[in-house]
Formats: structure tokens, C-alpha cells, sequence
């Protein structure tokens, strides 16, 4: 059984350290078989996009050693090494002491030393100009550039319009080198967890191909059931045998809480790789994910945009929809998708559109837990004693304890959330059942009118009308 080298990105480091690694190389053959030179990918966090874009570098190194055994080195490249410029904002939090133009002038000058550039510019695009053309002129052979993460310098600096301005001013300038010195380039791949619509710093590139929702790149980062089960066999009858269950019973667990995920009208289900590799490593089935970073930007967007959670966390809409992303004024589903909070379910080729939703329980119980704070002021501590003698009252038969349940957590509704429209309530309500697992519909149409909230179980169905500010014989009566 080989090693979880979990957060290891270094495609060499992993290889020689003997570290589990899903053969993604068929897919830098197909990169090579296209007739783009300028490629562009978005991914969600935490999904092996930087991996990848280190195993293009020494792929294009001519480290043919790190590849034996793989798809590529069956392959008819050549193997020659061309000079690698790799911007990497990965580990970088672009706050005072980690400005952009300070990562950038370390970045350069360190090229500039290596392809002995002589009385370098002051300018950061002029810098990246004549990195370029050196590399070029001192190997002989054309660049090629990657790029993770382009965007992490703007999402960092999303509160500071000054900052955020700068940076994209900054960034496009840099990354227009990519067309004024083409002749010296032979490929470019860009990584980031969104594409930019109205705030794009490739304005100047016309010719970038986005692979992000193509079929033959749809299982480039993650992983798929087949890979799962080819890869993680040793893994998962140890995490079995800790746990105490079936294989297949294994299998099922690690399905419903890190698969779901599809990038393509075509695309397979896909695991999420952080959340996988921790299961294994672990041999326990946790919220790996949730615990890289918060989505506080995306519940303070969804509060602040005053949306139906249920109708946005379930609903369908076409590619442009998903395609861009303009975050000083956010579209929720382009947010949501682009995240990895929402995610491809269908496709309906018909009626050209897709049918999102939420990919799995790690993803579920991660956002709705950061969004209550946003809905319901509950004291620390409280939210999963509620959940409990809920789902034991729904189960129970008791509607009266269910009703005490529901007075406790409403409780924690301030004033000041404009529930005259009982949007909030509604919301509140939704994100409470989604927790605890319950089966539930908000709104549901009979012949005498909608429902606003109906809770199913296999012995009893509660039907829950919510007034503001109105008696329930009111309520009833209606």
C-alpha cells in the first residue's frame, strides 16, 4: 500500500517518495493533441489542480524517469526539455507583508538570475517580457508557462476595492505577455477556481480555450469510482476493518459523503481528492474539506441577495449561467458552482440547459452549518441538541416536542431580518432539515393551495404552515 501524501502538490516528490498517485497523464496527451497553445482550467479548492499543473512541469522537463509506468510515457513525445516559468500563487495570502507585486518581484527575480537577465526593467510586466525572451534565447527552446491559481490574489482582496482594482490592473498586465510574446512561447496553462466575466485579466487573450466544461477534460482533477477502486483497494478494507462494516458498506459511505461532483454535459461522478486521501489516510470518513477554508463569502452573499435556498440549491440554468463570474457583484449560481458548493447532476440536452445541486453530505453539512449563524442566532453548543431531540420527536410521533424543538431554534431569529416576508423563516426552516436529514419540500402544490413546509418519514407526514405574526387558528384557517 503506498503512502497518502496528503497536501503533497510536487508530482516529483510524490513519485519518488513512493506516494499513491490516480494516472492523469492521459489527459497531457490529449492537451498535446489539440490546437491550442493557451488553455485555461477552474476547479474547486482542493482538487489536484496544482498536482497537475506540477506533473505538466516536469513533463515538459523531460523527467521521463518520473513517469514510468504511466500513460504518457507510452506515448510518442519526444521528450526534449523546454524552460518552465511557473507562476504559483498557491501559498500566498496576498495581505500587507505578502503583496502581489512583492510574490511577483521574488518570482522574477529569481528567473532573471537563472536566464541571466542583465538591468532588469522596474516594470513587472516589462520583467515577465524579457524573462520570457531570455529563457527562450539562452535554452534555445520555446517557454512554457503555467499558472495556478491566477485568481487568488483577487479573491483575497475581494472587501478592498482599491487593493482588488490594482491587483487585476497589475495581473492583466503581466499575463498580456502571453500574446505579445507569443513567438517565444509554446504552451500556457492557467489554473483557478473561477473565470473572470467583466472582471477578466485575459481581456487581450482571444484565443484561450476554457477546458473547464469539456467532456474530454472532465475527470482531469478528482477522482473517479473506477479510479477509486483500482487505486484505494488496501485503503478502503482498512478503513472497513477500523470502522467495523462491510466493504461494500465502505463504499457506500465514502460515495454519499465525497462523490457527486460532475464538470461536463458527459462527465463522471467525481470524489473530491483532499477528502479522499484524508478517509484513507485517517480510516475514518470526516468533513476533510470544510476544514480548508470556510464558504463565509458565499453565506454572506446568499443572506445578503436575500435568495430561496432551496429553489438556489436545486435548480437549472444554462452554461452562460456557470461559464463567468463577476464577483464584486456575484451571481449566486455562478458563485455556488465555481466553489464547489454546486455541481453538475444532469444534463438535459433537449432543452440545452443543466440541473444542479448539492454533490454529496461532506459539501451539504459543511454550508448549511455556516449558514445559520447568518439566519438564527444559536448559542455555541446548542444547534446539535436541537438536531437531536428533533429527529428523535419526527421519528417519535411527536409533534409537540417537534413544535418546542422548532419555538427553541426560531427563537434565535433576530428582529432585523425583515421577516414580514417569511423568506428568512422559510430558509431557516430548510437549512434545519437539510442538517438533520429529514426528507422535506418547502412550498409543495395541492389542489387547495401550497404548503409551505412537508416532512416525510416512513411512518408520519408533518405539514407546517409558517405565518409572521399571525394566530395559528389564522394559519389553520387558511
Amino acid at each position: 500500500m503506498g503512502k497518502y501524501a496528503i497536501g503533497q502538490q510536487d508530482f516529483k516528490a510524490l513519485r519518488e517518495e513512493g506516494g499513491v498517485y490516480v494516472d492523469k497523464t492521459m489527459f497531457i496527451s490529449r492537451l498535446m493533441d489539440t490546437n491550442s497553445r493557451y488553455i485555461f482550467l477552474a476547479r474547486p479548492r482542493r482538487f489536484g489542480k496544482s498536482l497537475f499543473v506540477s506533473t505538466l512541469r516536469y513533463f515538459f522537463e523531460g523527467q521521463r524517469q518520473l513517469f514510468r509506468g504511466l500513460y504518457v510515457d507510452s506515448t510518442d513525445w519526444e521528450w526534449v526539455e523546454y524552460p518552465v516559468l511557473r507562476l504559483d500563487f498557491t501559498n500566498n495570502r496576498f495581505v500587507e507583508s505578502d503583496k502581489l507585486d512583492v510574490v511577483l518581484d521574488r518570482i522574477f527575480t529569481e528567473w532573471e538570475v537563472q536566464y541571466k537577465v542583465e538591468n532588469p526593467s522596474t516594470d513587472l510586466s516589462i520583467r515577465f517580457s524579457e524573462i520570457i525572451r531570455a529563457a527562450y534565447k539562452v535554452t534555445g527552446k520555446p517557454v512554457v508557462i503555467l499558472v495556478d491559481e491566477y485568481d487568488k490574489p483577487l479573491v483575497a482582496n475581494l472587501n478592498d476595492d482599491e487593493q482588488f482594482d490594482e491587483y487585476r490592473a497589475n495581473l492583466a498586465s503581466v499575463y498580456s505577455n502571453f500574446k505579445s510574446s507569443a513567438e517565444y512561447i509554446k504552451f500556457v496553462f492557467i489554473t483557478g477556481v473561477s473565470r473572470f466575466s467583466k472582471l477578466s485579466v485575459f481581456s487581450d487573450l482571444n484565443n484561450l480555450r476554457d477546458i473547464s466544461f469539456s467532456n474530454d477534460f472532465a475527470d482531469i482533477c478528482g477522482i473517479t469510482e473506477k479510479e477509486v477502486r483500482e487505486n484505494f483497494e488496501d485503503g478502503i478494507r482498512k478503513l472497513s476493518e477500523a470502522r467495523g462494516i462491510s466493504y461494500s458498506e465502505t463504499l457506500r459511505r465514502l460515495k454519499i459523503n465525497y462523490d457527486g461532483y460532475r464538470f461536463a454535459e458527459a462527465g463522471s461522478d467525481i470524489y473530491n481528492p483532499w477528502s479522499l486521501l484524508n478517509a484513507m489516510e485517517e480510516s475514518r470518513i470526516g468533513n476533510y474539506w470544510n476544514q480548508t477554508g470556510l464558504p463565509t463569502l458565499i453565506a454572506e452573499t446568499l443572506k445578503n441577495l436575500d435568495v430561496d435556498l432551496q429553489d438556489c440549491l436545486n435548480t437549472v440554468c444554462d452554461l452562460s449561467s456557470l461559464e463567468g463570474l463577476d464577483l464584486k457583484s456575484a451571481d449566486p449560481l455562478a458563485l455556488l458552482y465555481q466553489t464547489g458548493y454546486l455541481t453538475i447532476k444532469e444534463y438535459d440536452a433537449e432543452n440545452d440547459f443543466y440541473i444542479l445541486g448539492l454533490p454529496n453530505k461532506e459539501v451539504t453539512d459543511g454550508l448549511f452549518k455556516v449558514l445559520v449563524p447568518y439566519y438564527v442566532k444559536v448559542k455555541s453548543g446548542t444547534l446539535d441538541g436541537i438536531i437531536r431531540n428533533m429527529v428523535r420527536d419526527i421519528q417519535l410521533g411527536k409533534p409537540e416536542g417537534l413544535r418546542k424543538s422548532l419555538d427553541t431554534f426560531f427563537a434565535g431569529v433576530p428582529y432585523d431580518m425583515h421577516m414580514e416576508n417569511e423568506n428568512n423563516f422559510h430558509n431557516a426552516l430548510y437549512i434545519l432539515m437539510t442538517l438533520i436529514g429529514i426528507k422535506a419540500h418547502t412550498e409543495v402544490h395541492t389542489s387547495d393551495g401550497r404548503i409551505d413546509l412537508q416532512i416525510t418519514t416512513p411512518k408520519f407526514v408533518y405539514i407546517i404552515e409558517l405565518k409572521f405574526d399571525k394566530s395559528a387558528d389564522e394559519a389553520i384557517s387558511l
